[in-house]
């Protein structure tokens, strides 16, 4: 089973295939790049601990 902290690093491996494409289509398509980080930066965001739950874990 996956680890939940290994959810992001999976979301970045997508950017392996959407470079390979913008690299032999169009340098327009880096803009999936980018959404591509986003979504990533986002799934990390949602999986890290919030203030109340390292506040519980550290008491």
């Amino acid at each position: 089973m996956v680890s939940v902290h290994r959810v992001p690093l999976v979301g970045l491996l997508a950017l392996l295939p959407v470079a390979v494409y913008a690299l032999s289509v169009d340098l327009i398509v880096a803009v999936a790049l980018v959404n591509v980080v986003l979504i990533a930066g986002s799934v990390t965001a949602m999986f890290m601990p919030s203030e109340s739950t390292a506040k519980a874990s550290a008491a």
